[in-house]
């Protein structure tokens, strides 16, 4: 039984003897966020992964709709459209809706928590209501492998699902995968952050610590890391340089001083490596240095022109905002979402109710701003005291109003310069309700 990183979140591996075969959360050279790409390209190339979809006993997992976990133009170019793909059922049906606009009908929907079973493997996916409704980890195994497919799910997985997964794992030996490196433009686009690299350098430790934790918990053999592989590019602004590059050595660089149970788990594999479950080697075609691949990478996409393709080097994005109530309007509706959803899932981050929220818009003449309390929908004075507040250029936040781009490209994709106050209160529910929003506003019909 073999697992290969392919790039990103992205595992080829087989089950049952190497009759099925997966392939998680294909990403190839589609910017994420507007900014993101990969640091390190598919190993394989793109069209032979694809070749693979022709297979009938093939299957492609996603585990959620962010664009570096699904590649809408290659998937919908050169991907059978009759392939199997294995996705949660979350309360948005968007994901499903994303795919059956790309051409895809084959879905295989898992409902939250269920076990189900498809010819000769079974699957199940596990979602934590508190964190998100719109991610998941999916699980697979056999008689006697389980993979956990955790990509973005990093944190301490909490006591009702812990108990959920151990029993779907049984006595099985577990790999588990899951993020070890920033997904968001915390802290490089906070400008009010001083020792950048410092910090990063920590939220990279706490999602270690995490993953650590989950291995103890689930006595996992294998703890792969992976979902970091990616970096932003934005005209003038040096982000992708200020990344960590989440190899091996880097990693365990961060947490060689701290007493860790199960250190010895984590896998020393890079894009390319194929671990080998039965004896834990991870073995390589050929021999290459991870740093010099990701450095090419870098000049690749900067020399082929992929950056081009990321919102701030696009020339079509130049509307002019010329009134203060498009962005009120924008937060007026933003608002009315949040009251309704919490309505329906009351333990989703009830704490947002009552935080204040500024958007900053910078034209070159003059500042458009905005400011709101969500919950209570009342607007304030442009000096009154906030939770967070965004600054965003002109030209991206219209078109974000012409649904052009998501929000979360301001966010994730490190394109607004983000103040929180106090300097320590993530105010993690207020991101991830814009986030949410964002995506329904921009699929929503005019």
């Amino acid at each position: 039984m073999n697992i290969t990183l392919i790039n990103h979140s992205s595992l080829l591996f087989t089950l049952n003897n190497n009759k099925n075969i997966f392939l998680t959360d294909f990403w190839n050279t589609s910017p994420a966020f507007g900014s993101w790409l990969p640091s390190v390209l598919p190993f394989y190339n793109p069209t032979y992964l694809a070749s693979l979809s022709y297979n009938p006993n093939f299957y492609l997992i996603i585990s959620h709709a962010h664009d570096d976990h699904i590649d809408d133009d290659f998937l919908r170019k050169y991907f059978n459209k009759d392939m199997k793909i294995i996705i949660s059922k979350f309360p948005s049906p968007a994901l499903g809706r994303r795919l059956n606009k790309l051409g895809f009908e084959n879905l295989i929907h898992i409902n939250i928590g269920e076990k189900i079973k498809i010819k000769d493997f079974e699957a199940t996916t596990v979602v934590d209501e508190i964190v998100s409704n719109d991610d998941s980890s999916i699980l697979l195994r056999d008689k006697k492998y389980c993979i956990y497919h955790g990509n973005d799910n990093w944190f301490v997985i909490n006591k009702e699902n812990l108990l959920k997964v151990k029993q779907f794992v049984g006595k099985r030996t577990l790999a588990y995968a899951a993020q070890t490196n920033s997904a968001s433009g915390f802290p490089l686009s906070y400008p009010e952050e001083k020792n950048k690299s410092y910090v990063l350098k920590n939220v990279v430790r706490k999602m270690l610590f995490a993953g650590f934790k989950n291995v103890t918990n689930l006595k996992a053999k294998y703890y792969i890391p992976y979902a970091g592989f990616a970096k932003p590019y934005l005209k003038n602004k040096d982000f992708s340089s200020e990344c960590i590059d989440p190899i091996y050595s880097n990693l365990t660089k961060l947490i060689k001083k701290d007493k860790i149970k199960n250190k010895d788990k984590l896998v020393n594999i890079f894009c390319g490596g194929t671990l080998n479950l039965k004896t834990g080697k991870v073995t390589y075609p050929f021999n290459y240095d991870p740093m010099d691949a990701i450095k090419i990478t870098d000049k690749f996409v900067r020399t082929e022109g992929f950056i081009k393709k990321c919102d701030t080097y696009n020339n079509d994005f130049n509307h002019k905002l010329d009134d203060v109530e498009v962005i009120k309007s924008w937060l007026e509706s933003f608002n009315q979402f949040v009251n309704q959803y919490s309505i329906r899932f009351p333990k989703f981050y009830p704490e947002t109710i009552g935080k204040r929220l500024r958007i900053v818009v910078n034209s070159e003449k003059t500042q458009f701003i905005s400011t709101i309390e969500v919950g209570s929908g009342k607007f304030l004075d442009d000096n009154s005291s906030v939770d967070k507040k965004f600054e965003i250029a002109e030209n991206l936040f219209m078109a974000m109003i012409h649904k052009k781009i998501i929000w979360e490209n301001f966010y994730t994709g490190y394109q607004a310069e983000i103040v929180r106050y106090p300097k320590d209160n993530y105010n993690k529910g207020l991101l991830n309700y814009l986030d949410m929003y964002g995506y329904k506003y921009k699929n929503q019909k005019i």
